[in-house]
């Protein structure tokens, strides 16, 4: 599909992602600087574009999410091949002899195995107060620790307030390892791939991106709904998505 665009001389390409050369986007969608979105095709992939002062740096929490919105919108149309923020070539010519023509291949292969996908994202923390509740009720030693501290002034009781928040972290770890396997033993019969990232925080308990079938959605869907129903009262959950696969492709070869 070819699309007319305003003249692009002594500006550059803003690219986003790579998709179908046959993609329909829609006429309306604005990116990064408020610029009309459109595709620079080559052949039967095409990138995802609109032209930007290539003089001005990209670095505003605007132009990031700009960036993002355009790559989740497109990601609702079709499979799209997410590229790096801030990437700009400097024109059509460019866009299709440095970056589609000698990954066109690759591409192609990206997008098959995309087809009929999106990411999601499903992110677990602790209720720290129940968490916490709990691990002073499973361990003795801490239970035994946290009542002399709370009992004595700081100052004659710093060894063992460095040994009770030793013993907490631990068996926060331990805790966290076993309901977050628990949790992914879960999501991972439902889904065709995951990434599990690091989680944040001494309260974090699992963050992982998935790549779901557009046919199991809804069970994928049931199924994290069942996770916050098993871990209510003491973690909760959060469910992000659908976005552009961004976890699952690598356009840096």
């Amino acid at each position: 599909m070819t699309v007319t665009t305003p003249s692009d001389i002594g500006l550059g390409c803003y690219v986003y992602g790579i998709v179908a050369a046959d993609l329909v986007v829609p006429p309306d969608l604005r990116g990064v600087g408020d610029q009309l979105v459109c595709l620079a095709p080559s052949g039967d992939v095409a990138a995802v574009m609109s032209l930007v002062d290539s003089n001005v740096a990209l670095a505003g929490r605007a132009d990031l999410l700009a960036h993002g919105q355009v790559l989740d919108k497109i990601a609702e149309l079709g499979p799209v091949i997410p590229v790096r923020f801030g990437s700009v070539l400097e024109n059509r010519e460019a866009v299709a002899g440095d970056l589609l023509e000698p990954g066109r291949e690759r591409f192609r292969a990206m997008l098959r195995d995309l087809a009929g996908h999106a990411q999601f994202v499903v992110r677990a923390r602790y209720d720290e107060e129940q968490v916490l509740t709990e691990v002073v009720a499973e361990n003795p030693e801490i239970a035994q620790l946290r009542k002399l501290t709370r009992e004595q002034p700081e100052d004659s009781s710093y060894g063992e307030r460095v040994r009770l928040g030793e013993l907490v972290a631990k068996a926060l770890e331990t805790k966290s390892a076993a309901d977050g396997r628990a949790m992914l033993l879960e999501i991972e019969r439902h889904v065709t791939a995951l990434n599990v990232r690091e989680t944040a925080g001494i309260n974090g308990l699992l963050d992982v991106a998935v790549l779901v079938e557009d046919s199991r959605r809804a069970e994928f869907e049931q199924a994290v709904e069942g996770l916050a129903e098993r871990f209510a009262g003491r973690a909760r959950l959060k469910l992000i998505g659908p976005t552009a696969p961004y976890d699952f492709v690598d356009t840096e070869e």
